[in-house]
C-alpha cells in the first residue's frame, strides 16, 4: 500500500468542494451507490474514500456530510478507483482501474490525468509512493516514474527483460525509503536503489513462505511489512537476514488471518477477518475486534485509515465507520444514494423519481434524499421498510392516474406501491406462488395506461418452460381483468417489448420479431357493462413492420416512434398511416435488461438508449450522441430513459449508475481574467514517432492559438481547446512531424493573448 504525505490543513479546499462542486459539469448530476471501498485517506476535517464503482467520496466529520465526485470528461477519469496519495505539493492522486491516475490540484479546482499516452505501462493503477518530487506509479504491468511534468522512465522499459521475475509485473505495493525502493508484485518482493538508477533490482524473499499472492508492502519508517495471502512478514530497513513471520499480538496470542494492509501517518494498519490491528514494537495492537472482513469478498472487506488526531475510519459496503470513543465504539455514516447501480427502469411523478434496479431493489428520490426498498434486508439504511415482498428483478415501472406505482417483480408479484401516505402500502397481485394454472403472470416487461386509466402490460419470460403471455389487463381500479394472447385473441405474438397509447386511445403493440399491431380500445364506455371485459377488437398490422424486432414504442402527438435493434422510425398516425423518416442508432439496445430505452420530450426531441450510449434526435433531425468520452455517463449501456415533462430533465439509467441531464442548462458566463495566464506541459516535451502530447492549463475556459518555429513560421493552429486538453501533437497542419528544437505557442482567450516557449527533445 502507498505511504502517506503529511496531512494538510485544506480549509480552502473544503470551501471549493461544497456539494455543488460534485456536479461541476452543470447539466449533469450522477447518482451511484458505493459497494466496495479500496482505500481511505484522512486529513484534517476530510476523509477521502476511493470506491470501486461510485467514484471518489469526501466525508467531512465536522458536519457528517458526503460529497460525491464522479467520472466526467476533464475531471475524475473513472468511477472505479484503487489507491490515494497526497503528494508533497498538495496534489491528490487518485488511482483508477482502467483510466490511469487522476490528479486534483492543491487548490481543488482542476483535474489532470496521467495515463498510457503519457508513458504508464498500464492504465490500471495499483500503487503509489513518493520519493522527493518523484511519484512512483505502480500498475498491472510495471512501474512508471513521474517527475512532476512527465514520465521519465518505466519498468519494464519495453526493451530489456523485466526486473520483476516469475512473469509478474502486477505491482501490489511500493515503499520508498532513503536510497531504496521496495516493491511487491503478486509473485515477488524486490529492492532497487535510486543511487543506481533503479537498475540493480534484487529479489528479497528469504524467509517468506509461499503465501501468494503478495498483497502489498508498507512501512512505519522502521519496519517493512509484507502481506501474503493471509499473514504478514516483517523486515527491518537496511538490515540483513530473512523476513520474519509477524503474527504475535502485543498482549499475547496469535494474529487472525489477515485480509488487507495499509500505512497512514507512520502507522502500519492491518485488516483481518476478526477486526483491525496496528503494529507496535511489542507486536500487533488491537484497534477493534468488532468489525470483521472476509477474504475474497471485496464488498464486506474494510478499507482502513487514521487521521492526524488518532481517529480511525473504516469503510465497507455498509458505509463509513468512525471511531468515536473508547474502548470500542464506532459510528456508521452511510452516503445517500440509490438502491444500486444496475438500473433498468426509471419513472417520474411530480418531484419524485422512482428507480428499478436489477437485483438491488427499488428506490425513490425526492430531490433531497433517497428512500430505498432493498432486496437484501441487511442493506436497508435509514428510512426504508419491508412493504415489498421481494423488490428484485423489477422490470416494469408504471405510474398510474391515481399516483400508484406498478412494478413487475419477476417470479414474485405485480406490486402496486401507494406512497402518498406513510408508511407506504403495497398490494401484491398474483403473489406467491408465481405460477398460476401453469403460467407465470409476473413477468411483465413494459406497461401503458389507456385513456380510461386501465393498465396494460406487455409480457416476457425468463424460462423457456413458461412462454410469455402476450397482454395482461388490469382495470382503472387496479383489479386484474383479462389476459390476451395469440391462442385466445388476434395478437400475432406473445413477447412484447413495445407498448403505447396514442391520443385517440388506440393501443400500439410492438413484438420482438413480429412487428407492430394496433387496435382501438374504448372500454368501459356508456354502452358497455363494467362487469365483463370484451374481447380484443380486430388488430391491424402496421405495414412493412412484420419482421421488426421492436424494443420500444412511444406515441407523441401525431407521430408514432418505433425503436428496433438498428434504427428508430417515425410514422404519421393521423389519417393514412405513413412512414415519415428513420434514423440509425449507434448500436442496439441491450436485449436482456433495456426495458425502457426510448423516450420523447414535449418538444419532440427523441432519446434513444443503446449499448453504445444515448442518441438524441432533435425535432429538426439533428443528431447528438452522449457516451463516456463526451459526458459523465457511468456506462455506455443505457437501459432506461425517462423525460420529466414538467422540467424537461432527462433521467438516464445505465448499467453502472443513474444520471439526470438538463438539456436547458446554460453555464454562467465566466469572469474575464485581468490578463491571460497559462502553462503548457510537459515542457520540455519528448518527441516520439507519434509526436508529442502538449497540453494547456490556464485561467480561462477555452483557447485558440498557433504554434510557431524560431523563424516565426506558423506550423499549426488550434481552437476551442479547454483546460487539460491536447493543443498540439507535434505535427504541422500539413501532417509533417516536427524536429527537436525550440518552438513558441501563442494563445488567445477572452480577447487577451499570451506567449510561451516550448522545448521539444528527442
Amino acid at each position: 500500500m502507498p505511504g502517506r504525505a503529511t496531512a494538510l490543513a485544506l480549509a480552502v479546499l473544503f470551501a471549493l468542494l461544497a456539494p455543488g462542486w460534485a456536479a461541476a459539469s452543470g447539466a449533469w448530476t450522477t447518482f451511484t451507490r458505493a459497494y466496495t471501498y479500496r482505500d481511505l485517506l484522512a486529513e484534517a476535517d476530510t476523509v477521502w474514500c476511493a470506491t470501486g464503482e461510485a467514484g471518489l467520496l469526501r466525508y467531512r466529520p465536522s458536519d457528517r456530510s458526503f460529497v460525491r465526485i464522479n467520472r466526467e470528461p476533464g475531471g475524475l477519469a473513472s468511477n472505479s478507483l484503487s489507491r490515494l496519495l497526497r503528494d508533497r505539493h498538495g496534489r491528490l492522486w487518485v488511482a483508477t482501474l482502467g483510466a490511469g491516475a487522476s490528479r486534483l490540484s492543491a487548490d481543488g479546482t482542476t483535474w489532470d490525468l496521467v495515463n498510457r499516452f503519457d508513458g504508464l505501462p498500464s492504465d490500471s493503477v495499483t500503487a503509489f509512493a513518493e520519493h522527493g518530487d518523484t511519484v512512483m506509479i505502480g500498475t498491472t504491468r510495471g512501474i512508471a516514474l513521474w517527475d512532476g511534468t512527465q514520465v521519465t522512465g518505466a519498468l519494464p522499459n519495453g526493451f530489456d527483460p523485466s526486473p520483476f521475475t516469475n512473469g509478474s509485473d502486477w505491482i501490489t505495493g511500493i515503499v520508498a525509503h532513503g536510497d531504496s525502493a521496495w516493491v511487491t508484485t503478486q509473485l515477488g518482493v524486490y529492492r532497487g536503489r535510486f543511487s543506481q538508477g533503479l537498475t540493480d533490482w534484487a529479489k528479497e524473499t528469504a524467509g517468506l513462505d509461499s503465501l501468494l499472492p503478495y498483497q502489498g508492502i508498507t512501512s512505519d519508517g522502521t519496519t517493512l511489512m509484507v502481506l501474503g495471502t493471509t499473514a504478514p512478514f516483517r523486515h527491518p530497513f537496511d538490515a540483513g537476514g530473512p523476513w520474519i513471520l509477524a503474527r504475535d499480538l502485543a498482549g499475547g496470542g496469535a494474529l487472525p488471518p489477515a485480509v488487507r494492509i495499509y500505512e497512514d501517518l507512520g502507522k502500519i494498519l492491518l485488516v483481518t477477518d476478526q477486526g483491525f490491528y496496528t503494529w507496535t514494537p511489542a507486536g500487533w495492537g488491537v484497534i477493534t475486534t468488532g468489525l470483521p472482513s472476509y477474504q475474497g469478498d471485496d464488498r464486506h472487506t474494510f478499507a482502513l485509515t487514521v487521521d492526524p488526531g488518532g481517529r480511525y475510519f473504516a469503510a465497507n459496503t455498509n458505509g463509513l465507520y468512525e471511531s468515536v470513543s473508547l474502548p470500542d465504539a464506532w459510528a456508521l455514516h452511510t452516503p445517500d444514494g440509490p438502491p444500486g447501480n444496475n438500473v433498468i427502469n426509471v419513472a417520474v411523478q411530480g418531484e419524485r423519481v422512482y428507480v428499478n434496479t436489477y437485483e438491488e431493489g427499488i428506490g425513490r428520490f425526492d430531490g433531497r434524499q433517497w428512500r430505498n426498498w432493498p432486496f437484501v434486508a441487511q442493506l436497508c439504511g435509514v428510512g426504508c421498510d419491508s412493504t415489498f415482498a421481494a423488490p428484485n428483478y423489477a422490470f416494469t415501472l408504471l405510474v398510474d392516474l391515481d399516483g400508484r406505482k406498478w412494478f413487475s417483480c419477476w417470479g414474485t408479484a405485480i406490486e402496486v406501491l401507494d406512497d402518498r401516505q406513510s408508511p407506504p402500502s403495497v398490494v401484491h397481485h398474483l403473489y406467491r406462488p408465481p405460477i398460476l394454472n401453469g403460467e407465470r403472470h409476473t413477468t411483465a416487461w413494459v406497461g401503458a395506461l389507456d385513456k380510461q386509466g386501465g393498465h396494460w402490460f406487455g409480457m416476457d419470460t425468463n424460462d423457456s418452460d413458461f412462454p410469455p403471455l402476450g397482454l395482461e389487463f388490469y382495470d382503472s381500479t387496479g383489479a386484474y381483468r383479462a389476459n390476451f394472447r395469440p391462442d385466445s385473441s388476434g395478437l400475432r405474438g406473445s413477447k412484447i417489448h413495445g407498448l403505447t397509447v396514442d391520443k385517440r386511445g388506440r393501443i400500439w403493440v410492438g413484438y420482438t420479431g413480429q412487428g407492430i399491431d394496433y387496435f382501438d380500445w374504448d372500454w368501459p364506455n356508456a354502452d358497455q357493462a363494467i362487469s365483463t371485459v370484451p374481447p380484443l377488437p380486430t388488430l391491424r398490422t402496421l405495414g412493412g413492420t412484420e419482421r421488426y424486432d421492436v424494443q420500444g414504442l412511444v406515441a407523441h402527438g401525431d407521430t408514432l416512434w418505433a425503436l428496433t435493434t438498428s434504427e428508430v422510425i417515425a410514422y404519421r398516425i393521423v389519417g393514412a398511416i405513413t412512414r415519415l423518416v428513420s434514423y440509425p442508432i449507434p448500436a442496439a439496445p441491450g436485449s436482456k435488461v433495456s426495458v425502457n430505452p426510448l423516450a420523447v420530450a414535449r418538444d419532440g426531441t427523441v432519446w434513444v438508449g443503446t449499448v453504445n450510449g444515448i442518441r438524441v434526435i432533435s425535432p429538426g433531425g439533428g443528431i447528438r450522441d452522449f457516451n463516456t468520452k463526451n459526458s459523465p455517463l457511468a456506462d455506455e449501456e443505457v437501459r432506461a430513459v425517462h423525460v420529466d415533462d414538467a422540467t424537461g430533465a432527462v433521467w438516464i439509467g445505465t448499467a453502472r449508475g443513474l444520471h439526470r441531464y438538463d438539456p436547458g442548462y446554460r453555464p454562467p458566463t465566466p469572469p474575464v481574467p485581468p490578463r491571460l495566464e497559462f502553462t503548457v506541459y510537459p515542457n520540455p516535451a519528448r518527441l516520439s514517432a507519434l509526436g508529442v502530447s502538449l497540453k494547456l492549463n490556464g485561467n480561462s475556459t477555452a483557447y485558440r492559438g498557433e504554434i510557431y518555429d524560431l523563424t516565426g513560421r506558423r506550423l499549426a493552429r488550434f481552437s476551442g481547446v479547454s483546460n487539460q486538453r491536447v493543443v498540439w501533437d507535434g505535427h504541422t497542419d500539413q501532417g509533417d512531424l516536427v524536429k527537436p528544437g525550440i518552438y513558441y505557442i501563442r494563445v488567445e482567450s477572452a480577447g487577451k493573448s499570451a506567449f510561451a516557449r516550448i522545448v521539444v527533445l528527442r
